[in-house]
């Protein structure tokens, strides 16, 4: 099994997290006997229903490990993304968009709904929330929250040996269950996103903080990108005058004239 402790220790202390990973896992199908299994490992439903954001935010901040079925869930569009709601046709039409004055015609309400990451409903039955370091399942995604430098850093290892770049998208709606879980879940890719009003509220998220979601298979690769890019952005970084040229610079980032001046 993957040293879940180790790979949790890694990040925090490179990165300089103020919160650990949250590692997650999917349960295609969910009985009474799965239940009481994952109990005896301390991953407990909650006593009331709660948003998405709020089981990421209980392993985040409280150290949880807790349990969610579609029952246990409140936000209607966390359901959606998380596979647990049916894309009904309120859902096609964006209503709740239209509602909330998000965009300005029908059409962009119902076109942001259309394509807005979501789980196959169905498909997941229940998902499991924990730590990294407290861990003892395989999970499926881990979740990192930091600032934009400290998720720098996390797409910078993962570019190191997956891709020239990584694409971008975000309807600026909705935060960590659609452009996180749902995007990494559909694409099988890294997804960077921004906490929705949902999480500032419920969830203790910071206003400097974004996140991260990363496949877990993955992550191995990624602490080892992150190892290898370490030297690009280091910790803290020295400021240099606003108005002087900037003499930290190597030689292959200069332009001629620049050369010609630095001799």
């Amino acid at each position: 099994m993957v040293d879940y402790k180790k790979q949790h220790d890694y990040l925090v202390g490179t990165l300089s997290l103020p919160t650990p990973p949250v590692a997650v896992k999917y349960y295609k199908t969910y009985t009474e006997g799965l239940e009481w299994e994952l109990a005896e490992k301390c991953f407990y439903r909650p006593k009331t229903p709660l948003n998405v954001c709020q089981f990421v935010g209980l392993a985040r901040h409280h150290l949880r490990k807790t349990l969610t079925t579609a029952d246990d869930q409140v936000c209607n569009v966390g359901a959606l993304a998380t596979g647990m709601h049916p894309f009904d046709e309120t859902m096609r039409r964006g209503d709740i968009a239209g509602k909330d004055g998000v965009r300005e015609t029908p059409e962009l309400c119902a076109e942001m709904f259309q394509t807005l990451p979501r789980i196959p409903f169905g498909d997941v039955k229940a998902i499991a929330f924990s730590p990294l370091d407290k861990m003892d399942l395989e999970p499926d995604q881990v979740i990192i929250y930091g600032n934009p430098l400290q998720v720098l850093k996390v797409v910078n290892g993962y570019l190191y040996s997956a891709a020239p770049r990584m694409a971008f998208s975000t309807s600026a709606k909705y935060g960590v269950c659609v452009e996180a879980m749902a995007a990494t879940y559909t694409t099988g890719k890294p997804s960077v996103g921004f906490p929705c009003r949902g999480e500032r509220v419920s969830s203790i998220v910071q206003d400097h903080e974004i996140f991260v979601c990363i496949p877990a298979e993955d992550l191995d690769k990624v602490i080892e990108g992150i190892e290898r890019t370490k030297h690009l952005l280091p910790s803290p970084i020295p400021f240099g005058g606003v108005d002087q040229e900037p003499s930290f610079l190597p030689d292959h980032y200069l332009t001629p004239g620049a050369k010609r001046r630095r001799g």
